[in-house]
């Protein structure tokens, strides 16, 4: 079976579908050339049209025509959209017989059968498209919400103690690309220091958010349990947003079930997942994925259904 890439697909649907809208307005106007022309000229024309009686010219765009004249007009529309009708006609040749080379002709139960019957595919890309823009929405809630709780420790330090906050907080943040002993000495000693001089700051636990983070996409569990650990036994530390827009807490232990899960570490998958359905049920989980498009995000509940039931297929 041909596969069908999904933005090649909607892009030809919907130049089809503008196609044939164009199609249907051309067919309509050429069936018609006299109405055409008369709504041009406006009421006066018409009247000069429709009249059999009247001799009298008359006037188009503020030229007066006699009738034969004005009859040459017409048929000169006509054959401009007979033209245009035929052009039209070759072009949607075309694009059926793209169609059928890519596969989407066997696709069309899936878009749509006509007006008012979008199809399941079509269903399922507007949910998902109000879905991320609810997402969208939340996620800038959050942003707003973490530069916030940033700026108040910019009131809490003097400017010298606020400076050599914020240097230790972008040594300690995790780089991208490869690492090397040197960079993870640095910045583990950055986020010691912070933690040591700096508890209280809003600053210090995104630092190690983000690192517990980094740990998880790389799959080390036993550092992100310290990390979580850490985050847990403070309280100013309960909602850590980081710069991303991403909730430190549920996301974190969102990781950590799955990987107990595939552990069979049934006891701790299970009471991280009622943790996270008693007090994070409407957060947001942003699941990495290695290659192909980003998934959109999910709530915290949908999230902790799925797991539940691999825990049922497990047992």
């Amino acid at each position: 079976m041909k596969t069908v890439q999904l933005p090649t697909a909607i892009s030809v649907v919907a130049l089809v579908l503008s196609l044939v809208s164009v199609g249907v307005q051309v067919r309509r106007d050429s069936q018609s050339p006299t109405t055409a022309v008369i709504g041009a000229v406006g009421a006066d024309t018409a009247a000069a049209v429709d009249s059999q009686s009247k001799p009298n010219p008359s006037e188009v765009d503020g030229t007066v025509l006699a009738p034969a004249d004005l009859e040459a007009k017409l048929m000169a529309t006509s054959a401009q959209l007979t033209d245009k009708v035929a052009r039209l006609e070759q072009g949607l040749d075309g694009l059926t017989r793209l169609m059928r080379a890519s596969g989407l002709d066997s696709a069309a139960a899936l878009w749509g059968g006509g007006p008012g019957t979008p199809g399941p595919l079509l269903e399922q890309l507007g949910k998902e498209a109000a879905s991320r823009a609810q997402f969208q929405a939340r996620r800038e809630e959050l942003t707003r919400r973490a530069a916030e709780s940033r700026d108040k420790d910019y009131a809490r330090y003097d400017p010298e103690r606020y400076s050599e906050l914020e240097e230790l907080y972008k040594t300690a943040r995790p780089g991208r690309g490869a690492d090397t002993e040197e960079g993870k000495t640095k910045r583990t000693d950055a986020l010691n220091k912070m933690l040591e001089q700096y508890p209280e700051a809003y600053a210090t636990g995104v630092a190690v958010a983000e690192q517990a983070l980094s740990e998880a996409l790389d799959g080390n569990t036993g550092q992100v349990e310290t990390y979580l650990q850490t985050l847990r036994e403070s309280a100013q530390y309960g909602d850590i947003v980081t710069d991303q827009g991403v909730e430190a807490l549920p996301n974190i232990q969102a990781f950590l079930a799955r990987q107990y899960i595939e552990q069979n570490r049934i006891d701790e998958a299970g009471a991280l997942l009622q943790d996270l359905s008693a007090n994070h049920s409407d957060s947001l989980i942003m699941e990495p994925t290695t290659g192909g498009p980003p998934k959109p995000p999910r709530t915290v509940q949908q999230v902790v259904d799925e797991l539940r039931q691999q825990l049922i297929t497990t047992n």
